[in-house]
């Protein structure tokens, strides 16, 4: 799976930051995310139709395809494991954030999370497993019922019957830390095996186009320091 090249990574104008945030994007998703395991012709006759009617624009839908990219990507990892629920996140290393990039099974509503993390600036190495995993750049898995690195934000995951997650750093060609990855589960203590853990890295390394292609967009949000990407 790639993401195409050239003009459709151009027309990302606006920063992850912004469109995360946008509510007509959680609605698309609403509608997506359910789909992308499913005909890809059913995706393209809804984007088309919602493209043609002005229910979104352009540069909304280019956004979203990264989304959807990424998202699949969640969904192959999903299939050769058991009982996991996977979010992808991205790092901005500069004003020490993370943006959500994909979590097709989980709740839209989910990715409220991160944002409140970003505006209230609680995101440090106590900030959950996530956290933890991002400034450690180690795998973390902990058990969200006890641990403390959820004492802050536990009643805002179990809301979702998330019980135990395992947070699995990624980089890109360059080396730099990229983001992690989050693999929920709503059984308590369900971690993952040292096997699962090489299997999965083994596989994220496929996806490196597209793991570079995100994190170089963030990385030139962060030295325009704007709140924009550059076009």
């Amino acid at each position: 799976m790639k993401l195409k090249n050239g003009s459709n990574h151009q027309s990302i104008v606006e920063s992850l930051r912004e469109y995360n945030l946008k509510k007509n994007i959680k609605e698309q998703l609403k509608i997506i995310n359910p789909l992308l395991g499913k005909k890809e012709t059913d995706i393209k006759v809804h984007l088309m139709h919602a493209l043609a009617t002005g229910v979104m624009t352009k540069s909304e839908l280019d956004f979203l395809e990264v989304k959807m990219a990424l998202g699949r990507m969640c969904l192959e990892l999903e299939q050769v494991l058991d009982n996991v629920y996977i979010a992808i996140l991205f790092y901005d290393s500069e004003h020490n954030n993370v943006f959500h990039g994909a979590g097709p099974s989980i709740p839209v509503e989910y990715s409220d999370f991160y944002n409140v993390i970003n505006e209230q600036g609680m995101f440090d190495e106590n900030c959950c497993s996530c956290g933890r995993a991002i400034y450690t750049q180690e795998v973390v898995q902990t058990d969200i019922g006890t641990s403390t690195l959820w004492t802050k934000f536990r009643d805002s995951v179990i809301e979702y019957g998330f019980k135990s997650c395992t947070s699995i750093p990624f980089f890109t060609d360059t080396g730099r830390l990229a983001g992690t990855f989050g693999f929920l589960s709503k059984r308590p203590n369900n971690y993952l095996t040292r096997d699962e853990v090489e299997m999965i890295q083994e596989k994220v390394s496929m996806f490196s186009f597209e793991i570079q292609t995100i994190s170089d967009r963030i990385h030139e949000y962060t030295e325009v320091g704007n709140g924009r990407l550059t076009i």
